[in-house]
């Protein structure tokens, strides 16, 4: 697995040799670097988030490693190869997408029209969120799909899980025939971060960039996919699901919640679950452990 050593090229470079000099076991580990302009920068390994000084040591605020504005903005330039312009829309929704995958999460001082975000007029936090790929990792969705056949399946956590992880092996396990006949399989990829190249191995079809409703959609219609997989659906793609529902399509997708409780507590999730598009949850456990628990309507 690769670690936040990746993100050493979109950093300045006092902040880039602070994290060459973290230790082995946190850099390799961490699931998220965080920048912000003026406060503390930090890691996060597991359940923790840890500071760290120039030196790459753990330590308190007062000698935690700061960010200034301009470093923030040489991180969100190299992160945008220098062309804000060309990722205002995914900054608009927060985040900017990067070239080998996954993508860095940013929030600040928003403009809003009508209601929406319409662009950042200043970017304060760069959330640099680790790509990872963990083969197997769907394996207990895979095995439940060969002992029962295919449906709908939610998978839920807290944040930091690994959901779109699960995603991404699901994606591979299914298209590729990995424990399971090879499923056509389409990828709605909304915020560019599940289609890997590992994804692209198996007979997936993805349609990236587009907002999930449309996505579902088009994939329905025009590439007759038995499966598709998008992350954190709402309210908002209920009809879009709904729809394919009906044409016989399975939907995967990811949802925020700690238990079946909290996830039975979301309208749109409760609405897709009592309309027979979601028969099982997955719940995340730590270590990238998945546990499968069917849903009654």
């Amino acid at each position: 697995m690769s670690g936040i050593a990746e993100f050493r090229k979109y950093l300045p470079a006092r902040i880039s040799d602070a994290v060459s000099l973290l230790p082995q076991g946190i850099s390799q580990t961490a699931s998220e670097l965080r920048l912000r302009a003026g406060m503390p920068a930090s890691v996060t390994v597991g359940e923790r988030n840890l500071l760290f000084d120039t030196s790459g040591r753990a330590c308190g605020g007062a000698n935690a490693l700061r960010a200034t504005r301009a470093e923030l903005l040489e991180c969100v330039s190299k992160l945008t190869r220098g062309s804000l312009y060309s990722c205002e829309n995914a900054v608009s929704m927060g985040y900017i997408p990067l070239p080998e995958g996954g993508r860095a999460g940013v929030c600040g001082r928003a403009k809003v029209s009508a209601g929406r975000v319409e662009c950042f007029s200043e970017i304060t936090s760069v959330n640099l969120r680790v790509h990872r790929f963990v083969p197997d990792f769907a394996a207990p969705l895979a095995e439940y799909y060969r002992e029962n056949g295919v449906c709908g399946a939610v998978v839920f956590s807290p944040p930091a899980r690994g959901k779109t992880t699960f995603l991404r092996s699901a994606a591979y396990m299914l298209s590729c025939g990995e424990g399971i006949p090879r499923r056509r399989v389409g990828i709605a990829d909304e915020r560019e971060e599940i289609v890997t190249p590992e994804t692209r191995l198996g007979i997936a079809d993805a349609l990236i960039g587009s907002p999930k409703g449309e996505a579902i959609e088009l994939l329905t219609r025009t590439m007759s996919p038995e499966i598709i997989i998008c992350d954190e659906i709402g309210e908002s793609e209920c009809e879009s699901v709904l729809a394919a529902q009906n044409s016989g399509v399975s939907l995967i997708a990811s949802a925020h919640a700690g238990s079946v409780r909290e996830l039975l507590s979301r309208r749109g999730i409760k609405r897709l679950i009592d309309n027979g598009v979601f028969g099982v949850g997955v719940m995340l456990g730590a270590g990238y452990t998945a546990e499968i628990t069917e849903l009654e309507a």
